[in-house]
């Protein structure tokens, strides 16, 4: 059967589809493996089921596709996407994946979501991936989304593609009221202005209002309850950034899961400084505190767009019993690392 294609891709999608694939695997086996029997994928802009890669020419598996060959598999997948061709590619999909469970809506992600939330038990796990191709996912979506008790967010907040352009900077322009509506249907509020004006007075410098927007957005996500989240900063070959990659849930093992995926290949992570900044990080929290444990670190320090996963925390806290700063509680003979609940001190 002939695979059809949608548009070009460039590198810093190949690496968002990678790090999409790999956590969608480790998310189906965690579920499988505790005997969850339904949880389910959607992808809320599809788009088609593969593409082509700008660098190689080569066509690649599209995120429907790469979620559909997961195993063990969901058991169901929905799938939202607006453009006729699309839906036609991914109706393609069917039979080279005859076996699995898969319904196709065609409208706006904003729309369509309501009918597939309503497929779904409250309790029931869900993974949702909201990819848009521009500023075209609501606020009111996630929030949606967050009334499901054991969601998960795996969300492209396109700033640098897409946001930026409802916010002209030249002399003489300003935001008109379809930019507004469109903002705020992002944000959910006009939490995103100050900031706005800020950079167009030139107070502040393009990276920091990008993060600046950023965090709001991620204090919208902890208020709706997403209270673990991490963020991948991907970013062309030229060192520019594209967008970011954010992921969400009300559970801290998804987190634990996702960080090693975010943050491989990260630069930051082979500098001479990363161990020792890390392990500064951890005393400088704690410190004096007389009755700690792995997982109170854990849950103080793992959530934020820091590049640190599970290990790096345990590898500080050996270090720190090294250099004779952390005194364990009740030691375990021969025990050289930690788990959730080794009981230590750190003076």
């Amino acid at each position: 059967m002939k695979k059809e294609f949608g548009k070009e891709i460039g590198e810093w999608s190949e690496i968002k589809l990678k790090c999409i694939h790999n956590y969608l695997g480790a998310y189906s086996n965690i579920l499988s493996r505790a005997g969850y029997k339904e949880y389910y994928f959607i992808d809320g802009f599809a788009s088609t089921g593969f593409c082509k890669s700008k660098q190689t020419s080569k066509t690649i598996r599209g995120s429907a596709t790469l979620a559909l060959t997961v195993n063990p598999p969901f058991s169901k997948y929905f799938f939202i996407e607006l453009d006729d061709d699309k839906i036609k590619e991914l109706e393609n999909l069917r039979p080279l994946f005859p076996k699995l469970n898969f319904e196709i809506f065609q409208g706006d992600c904003n729309i369509e979501i309501v009918k597939v939330l309503q497929k779904i038990a409250d309790n029931n796990p869900l993974l949702a991936l909201l990819d848009p191709q521009a500023g075209d996912l609501y606020w009111d979506t996630i929030q949606k989304i967050s009334k499901k008790n054991k969601a998960e967010l795996l969300i492209n907040f396109p700033f640098g593609m897409a946001i930026n352009r409802y916010m002209p900077l030249e002399d003489g322009k300003d935001i008109d009221s379809e930019m507004r509506e469109k903002l705020n249907k992002i944000f959910g509020v006009e939490v995103w202005e100050p900031i706005y004006r800020e950079r167009k007075k030139g107070t502040i410098t393009p990276s920091q209002a990008r993060e600046k927007y950023l965090d709001i957005y991620l204090i919208g996500l902890k208020q709706l309850g997403f209270k673990y989240y991490t963020v991948k900063n991907l970013k062309n070959s030229k060192n520019v950034h594209i967008y970011y990659l954010i992921f969400a849930t009300h559970h801290r093992k998804g987190l634990e899961k996702i960080k090693d995926n975010f943050v491989e290949g990260e630069p930051e992570r082979e500098t001479l400084f990363f161990k020792q900044d890390i392990i500064n990080a951890v005393y400088n929290e704690f410190a004096g505190s007389q009755k700690i444990s792995l997982d109170i670190v854990l849950e103080k320090m793992l959530t934020g767009k820091n590049i640190y996963r599970v290990q790096d925390f345990k590898d500080a806290l050996i270090q720190l019993e090294k250099d004779k700063k952390l005194i364990r509680i009740n030691p375990r003979p021969r025990c050289r690392s930690f788990n959730d609940t080794d009981l230590f001190k750190i003076i």
